[in-house]
């Protein structure tokens, strides 16, 4: 197996970019355990400053597919909004509001959680912290989706083959491709989803690679403030990707989804710590108008767009500007507390 490291190594070092088989192969290797593990950190350190070739991405998530566990869903409309990470923003849990509001509209969302291992705060922490079980048993999750529309799947439960290769990438502490892994592996197979980038380079290596494995749908987004989800601050672009189709780039921004307007650059979406996501959260329950709520409308009424449900942007602001009502939240979390928590 070493020789099969050094040989593609060497074509890295060389300034080649490795094939689809080539990587798929590679990361076989690392799932299976059995590599070097200083081998296995010069490829991924060179792959990341060389910058990720979308075959390579490709390989790599078609491998992590075929080996990883299925989450088995008998709804095949099942949706995602997640981030890839790397914005260093801080910001609150923005994906994981909206696939709660989003689900209260009947829309099914297999959203995947994280805890943080940073001092930062992942939403499974925020969900847990009020009562949600993130690791209940199948048939719990299985009745979040059933009667609430919504269910919080964490990506490890699923990929403990990772393992061995995830404790590489700790120990290199960078952004690498196996960070993009997640949103691009889901466990319930979503055949639509959201995925934030936090730059136009790894948004165009997302959207290439969801192509290549045959999404149904996808939007993916950068914002040039820096932000890896739409917010109503600067410009947010979005790369549409729909199989058989030429991909299309959208340029929106608060005017586009019938707010009052952007606000400016600089302007803070706190999050961050626990108490900070929970001050956010409970914002939003409240229908306190601002930008956290503002965001929050955006990309609640981008899902809408992506399942079909409405035909415009603003047509989906308005709904769930007249949907969502105080407390609407706070009780969805209470069932999702119950029904995990049951016996």
């Amino acid at each position: 197996m070493e020789n099969q490291e050094a040989k593609l190594l060497h074509k890295l070092i060389e300034h080649y970019s490795l094939s689809v088989d080539e990587s798929y192969s590679l990361m076989k290797l690392f799932l299976s355990g059995e590599f070097n593990p200083k081998m296995a950190a010069s490829i991924l350190s060179i792959i990341t400053f060389k910058g990720e070739h979308p075959d390579e991405v490709t390989g790599f998530a078609k491998a992590l597919i075929d080996d990883m566990k299925k989450f088995n869903s008998p709804y095949d409309n099942l949706i995602d909004i997640v981030g890839t990470g790397g914005d260093h923003k801080k910001a609150f849990n923005i994906s994981t509001i909206a696939g709660l509001i989003l689900s209260t509209l009947g829309i099914k969302v297999a959203k995947q959680t994280r805890h943080s291992k940073k001092s930062f705060c992942g939403s499974a922490d925020v969900l847990e912290s009020m009562g949600v079980n993130i690791k209940a048993d199948y048939e719990q999750k299985k009745l979040c989706l059933d009667q609430e529309n919504i269910v919080f799947i964490d990506f490890k439960d699923y990929c403990s083959v990772c393992g061995p290769i995830s404790n590489i990438q700790e120990e290199l502490g960078f952004y690498s491709i196996l960070s993009l892994l997640p949103p691009l592996c889901h466990p319930a197979m979503v055949k639509r989803t959201i995925i934030g980038a936090p730059d136009r380079f790894k948004a165009s290596l997302v959207a290439r690679t969801l192509e290549n494995i045959g999404i149904e749908k996808a939007y993916v987004l950068w914002n040039e403030a820096g932000y890896d989800e739409i917010v109503p601050i600067g410009v947010t672009r979005i790369i549409v990707v729909e199989r058989g189709k030429e991909h299309r780039e959208l340029t929106l921004t608060a005017n586009d989804f019938a707010l009052a307007g952007n606000y400016k650059v600089g302007t803070p979406i706190k999050g961050g710590s626990l108490e900070l996501n929970k001050q956010a959260l409970e914002e939003i329950d409240n229908c306190t108008h601002g930008i956290a709520l503002d965001t929050v409308i955006m990309n609640v009424a981008l899902g809408l767009r992506l399942t079909g449900m409405t035909s415009s942007l603003k047509e989906g602001s308005e709904l769930v500007k007249s949907h969502f009502k105080k407390g609407m939240l706070s009780q969805k979390i209470s069932n999702l507390a119950k029904i995990t928590n049951s016996i």
